[in-house]
């Protein structure tokens, strides 16, 4: 599909943003968050660190994301999340790590932190307050 393509599926599922993931060598390196009019959101570059044989155990409905990173908060707007102090369960967690911008763990409905890890290494382009 091609970009326009991609901004009608998404205003057909009444999806309010989409992301695209491009890859180096099938490997994630970017992702461009854009609106469903087209407008670039936010761009990071990333790595990913995961256990290939983990189950999720994820509710996407009922995610919420914790962050003490104040740069990568728009991702609760973004993705249409609470953003929150805390939680127990089924929550994003965003924090700075010290080798990295950023780091995005996950933590499932059992209140279970996954393996699955999304490196920001660099932030390309973000709101502007």
């Amino acid at each position: 599909m091609n970009m326009r393509e991609l901004l009608l599926k998404a205003l057909e599922l009444d999806e309010i943003n989409l992301a695209i993931v491009n890859e180096i060598k099938g490997n994630p390196s970017k992702i461009t968050f854009y609106s469903n009019k087209g407008d670039v959101l936010l761009v990071l570059l990333i790595s990913i660190s995961m256990d290939n044989n983990e189950k999720l155990n994820i509710a996407p409905s009922q995610l919420k994301i914790v962050s003490s990173f104040d740069k990568l908060n728009v991702l609760s707007d973004i993705f249409d999340m609470e953003l929150v102090d805390r939680a127990e369960d089924n929550f994003i967690i965003i924090s700075q790590h010290e080798n990295l911008i950023a780091k995005i763990n996950f933590v499932n409905k059992f209140g279970e932190k996954l393996n699955f890890q999304i490196n920001v290494k660099k932030i390309l382009e973000a709101p502007h307050d």
